[in-house]
């Protein structure tokens, strides 16, 4: 049968595909005709909203069995009306969305298998998944559609009611009106944010968006608001509205509909450092057995907030400060911080996905946040919905790594360091609603765990030995920190940035940054300080910037890269003043598995992942390493790179051999470092002089000589030599009459 036809007003969104299929069964739903499915039963009535709502509310009668097994058996029995209903309903909920276990294959096979069920069996139109792709178009937090599909049938069922007992009228403004659509589906009894949203979407694809958490709508409004003279307010409708008018000025830009979740807008809006799904530990003031078991009970986490003024979900870190320090004096000062940490992370940094845990008894209990926060009515607590599962896991038989996060002093706990070790922890249904799910292939090969193995041929393009190279690549593993040192010309630099690359067989560096010291160089400049930033109006202000390290500790610490190595470079690191640039993380360059509160950032907690290696060079002729600090010795393994040492020791020779070149230059490197002294061994020349174009002839060779070398070489033996003694002892024409004859 042909679909209702689309109100003219009713603009596609970014997928058309998806938008349409959706339409093909909301359309005559909404108009009060038979359903699109099988074209003669009317299913979006009260009577088939009500029985189906009733059968969802008898609950399951195996918690732990599929839950398409679950739904069969409590759809046993019910009238075709509400059968229909319940494949619609499946159908709108599962289709916009964009995850591994909603793929369109098991989208399709689930509303296939309740089509089933149908007597006689219905069979689905090829309307309903016609040039459908895998692809979805809700890619934000979508916990609250996994792990809360019957509450959301349960809204659906009760919108359908809302919608069959309003007013023609009122369906018709609504169908008219994006704004009469929302009052319309906002209206519905017990309301669910992430699902009512999404019907929304599918509505009215010309003006609401495919995001649906709260969480990531505030961050695009508030991260583009200035394009369009500002936010009107914090509402929901306030806030769609800005979303609405910033998308257009953007789509305007573009030429075309934008994706608020490509590569180019999501960097723009989403901040920086979200590791995706984190982890939280969450304890009770006085660890009450009483309140845990409510918890489990009612599928709640809460948070004690006594004295403290009532806080919206979303509020500044300085809010947060401020309130508990004027609220809150009755408190010791340890205590307010952590009530600071803790109130701010459960408004805010906690988002729908995020894992939660609580210990009781020597064992931890994990569950699932699915919901924003809120005030409790009753009492001065702030409340999410978290679903905790059934299984207890003893904490004595967890990785040790694992034991010290979760000793971790405080209310409410950032333990996201170990959030690929605890998710390896959920019930397999929970991931998946209990469907069998092959994992979806992956177009890009897999990074594999740790270092990437060194080969001959890597040492060969090196022109160095594999053995010391391998012996560099375990100690860096081993200590996560080396410093390369020696003389000018030794390719402390490049040995350091290809070792990196190939450890972790990133071609792209995207894994690989470099940064290079001097004096000037603090510690506002590598992890994080304030940096002036001119607002829309014109006027000067501060914002906190975050630095490379920082940057990539928090790339690195995402669960997702936790088997991907990262390395920072630090070049020329013994130039800056390194008590001053690493600050307090001079403490977590030796405890990886601490945490630590920055100066710029005292509510925030912070470690360094243990997939991030940082790689130092230092030039011994610019200021000896025996001036270093003692902290930085103890917490780098140092690594000599010397002209008589492996892996540069012999390099220039098989440069030149493998290039077919005159082994002359080799010959006067040795004689050149044989020239000077022994125990000025840190001033000794290394090859990457000899390796330039430029000292393959002749000519060049003397400027290098004249203009790079001598200038070296004088300058060190400044009152122990004059120019001419120089010049008789390391002089290019000197070395190669004792050179001759060859």
């Amino acid at each position: 049968m042909t679909p209702a036809s689309k109100p003219v007003s009713r603009a596609p969104g970014i997928s058309k595909e998806i938008e349409d299929a959706a339409w093909f069964v909301l359309g005559p739903a909404l108009q009060g005709k038979p359903s699109a499915l099988d074209g003669r039963t009317h299913s979006w009535t009260t009577e088939a909203a009500t029985e189906l709502l009733q059968r969802l509310e008898r609950g399951v009668e195996d918690s732990k069995a599929p839950m398409m097994t679950n739904l069969r058996r409590n759809l046993e029995g019910a009238s075709r009306e509400a059968r229909l209903l319940a494949v619609e309903l499946l159908f709108l909920q599962s289709l916009p969305l964009a995850h591994e276990v909603k793929s369109l294959k098991v989208k399709r096979a689930r509303v296939a298998e309740a089509a089933s069920w149908l007597e006689p069996p219905l069979q689905l139109p090829e309307e309903l998944y016609r040039d459908l792709t895998d692809h979805g178009v809700i890619r934000d937090r979508t916990a609250e559609f996994n792990w809360t599909i019957w509450d959301q049938l349960g809204w659906l069922c009760r919108f359908v009611a809302h919608v069959d007992k309003q007013p023609t009228p009122v369906i018709t403004e609504a169908l008219k009106d994006a704004l009469k659509f929302h009052e319309l589906a906002a209206g519905t009894p017990d309301d669910q944010p992430a699902i009512r949203r999404s019907i929304e979407y599918l509505a009215w694809p010309g003006y609401f968006e495919p995001v649906v958490a709260d969480v990531e709508r505030r961050e695009i409004r508030d991260a583009f608001a200035s394009l369009v003279g500002g936010a009107k307010g914090d509402s929901e409708e306030d806030i769609t509205a800005d979303i609405h008018r910033i998308r257009l000025h953007l789509d305007e830009q573009a030429g075309q509909r934008i994706d608020w979740y490509s590569r180019q807008l999501v960097g723009q809006w989403r901040k920086v450092g979200d590791p995706g799904r984190r982890a939280w530990l969450l304890r009770t003031h006085h660890d009450s057995a009483e309140l845990l078991a409510a918890w489990q009970d009612e599928e709640k986490a809460t948070l004690d907030v006594e004295h403290l003024r009532e806080l919206e979900p979303g509020v500044t870190a300085g809010l947060v400060q401020r309130a508990v320090d004027e609220d809150c004096k009755h408190l010791g000062y340890v205590e307010r911080e952590d009530t600071k940490t803790a109130v701010f992370a459960f408004l805010t940094v906690m988002k729908p996905g995020d894992l939660a845990l609580f210990q009781r008894a020597g064992k931890v209990r994990i569950g699932v946040v699915l919901g924003e926060a809120e005030h409790s009515e009753d009492k001065p607590r702030l409340r999410r919905k978290v679903r905790w599962f059934e299984e207890d896991h003893a904490i004595a038989e967890a990785p040790r790594h694992v034991q010290r996060q979760l000793s971790t002093p405080g209310i409410v706990v950032d333990v996201t360091k170990v959030v690929s070790l605890l998710q390896a922890l959920l019930p397999a249904e929970a991931e998946s609603d209990g469907e069998d799910t092959a994992a979806p292939e992956s177009a890009v090969e897999p990074v594999p765990e740790g270092f990437r193995p060194l080969s001959e041929e890597f040492a060969a393009s090196l022109h160095m030995e594999l053995e010391p190279l391998q012996e560099i690549a375990g100690l860096l593993e081993e200590n996560r920190q080396l410093v390369l040192y020696g003389p000018p010309g030794t390719g402390k630099t490049y040995l350091a940035k290809h070792l990196a690359a190939e450890l972790a067989g990133d071609s792209t560096d995207e894994r690989v940054k470099l940064v290079q010291f001097h004096p000037s160089y603090a510690y506002e400049d590598f992890f994080e300080g304030y940096r002036p930033d001119k607002t829309d109006d014109g006027h000067v202000s501060f914002k906190l910037v975050a630095g490379p390290l920082r940057r990539l500790a928090e790339e690195a610490a995402k669960p997702e890269n936790a088997a991907k190595p990262y390395f920072l470079i630090i070049d020329e690191m013994n130039r800056a003043n390194l008590a001053k640039v690493f600050g307090e993380l001079y403490f977590l360059l030796e405890y990886r598995d601490d945490r630590i509160y920055l100066q710029y950032s005292p509510n925030e907690p912070f470690s360094l992942p243990d997939n991030l290696y940082i790689i130092g060079t230092m030039n011994t002729a610019d200021r000896s390493i025996a001036m270093m600090d003692a902290a930085i010795r103890r917490r780098f393994a140092f690594v000599e790179l010397h002209p008589k040492v492996e892996p540069i020791r012999g390099t220039l020779r098989r440069f030149l051999e493998a290039r077919g070149l005159d082994p002359l230059n080799a010959d006067l490197l040795d004689a050149l470092n044989e020239a000077i002294d022994d125990w000025d061994r840190d001033l000794m020349i290394g090859p990457s002089y000899f390796m330039k174009g430029a000292a393959q002839t002749p000519a060049g060779l003397r400027r290098i000589w004249k203009y790079e070398l001598m200038p070296l070489l004088e300058e060190h033996y400044h009152g122990q030599l004059n120019r001419a003694q120089v010049e008789e002892r390391f002089g290019l024409e000197q070395l190669l009459g004792r050179l001759a004859p060859r």
